[in-house]
């Protein structure tokens, strides 16, 4: 049998799920005196997990572009249809609301309201593509 990359995947994502399993453990059999060190160290686990995760999804989205870099057209279309769309939303945002709300300036309201506005264009894009789908499928 053949050790590929399938099965060291599988290996660290059981012992990752063995490790979250132990601080969870940790957390919920704990006592008033060492709860607040295991939520703690639990928390850094998670993150320091996170991060993990996120190098493994980059470098596997890397990989499979250098395997197939005809696939590489459209990653790039994707994310610049993605840039645009939040450079847009960058664009018609304000911020002048921030005066309403606690602990924030200008800058950060006007990027809150960056992230919504994004959110919004892309459910309504990730939607009517949907729908475009089901009755172009219904018209076949």
């Amino acid at each position: 049998m053949r050790f590929g990359l399938n099965n060291i995947g599988s290996i660290i994502a059981y012992g990752l799920s063995a490790v979250g399993l132990i601080f969870s453990l940790l957390v919920l059999l704990a006592g008033d005196e060492s709860l607040d060190a295991n939520v703690g160290a639990s928390i850094w686990v998670t993150i320091a997990m996170f991060i993990v995760a996120i190098a493994v999804a980059v470098l596997s989205s890397v990989r499979g572009l250098l395997i197939n870099p005809a696939s590489l057209r459209g990653a790039l279309v994707g994310v610049g249809s993605l840039v645009g769309i939040v450079l847009l939303c960058y664009l018609i945002s304000s911020g002048s609301d921030y005066a309403s709300y606690k602990n924030i300036s200008e800058s950060g309201s006007r990027w809150v309201s960056t992230g919504l506005n994004a959110t919004y264009i892309i459910t309504l894009i990730a939607a009517g593509t949907v729908l475009y789908s089901s009755l172009h499928r219904l018209g076949k």
